[in-house]
């Protein structure tokens, strides 16, 4: 298993590029893949906050609302992409990005 890197340094409308130790990478362009890329990299959906409330946001990936607390798929998004733009670099196992490449 390969190691992947996180790339914040891209243009063009692009959030993020993953990059093998290989030097292959993959784009990501999507703000709803953020939550999952966030995650690889170890981010936690639990450090999102809801005001008044202490909820762990089991019921969602980031990409729907919460069905415990009802926080917006976007609040998770936006937090998600914050935090790989304050992770630029960041490295860890391939879980399966660059598989049978």
């Amino acid at each position: 298993m390969g190691k992947i890197t996180l790339d914040t340094d891209v243009c063009g409308g692009a959030y993020c590029l993953i990059v093998n130790d290989d030097g292959s990478d993959s784009l990501i362009q999507s703000d709803w893949d953020l939550p999952g890329v966030a995650s690889t990299f170890g981010w936690n959906i639990r450090e999102v906050k809801t005001p008044g409330r202490d909820c762990d946001h089991s019921g969602t990936d980031g990409t729907v609302d919460c069905p415990e607390c009802g926080l917006k798929a976007g609040t998770f998004i936006s937090e998600a992409g914050d935090w790989i733009n304050s992770n630029d670099g960041a490295t860890v196992d391939d879980p399966g990005y660059f598989d049978g490449e």
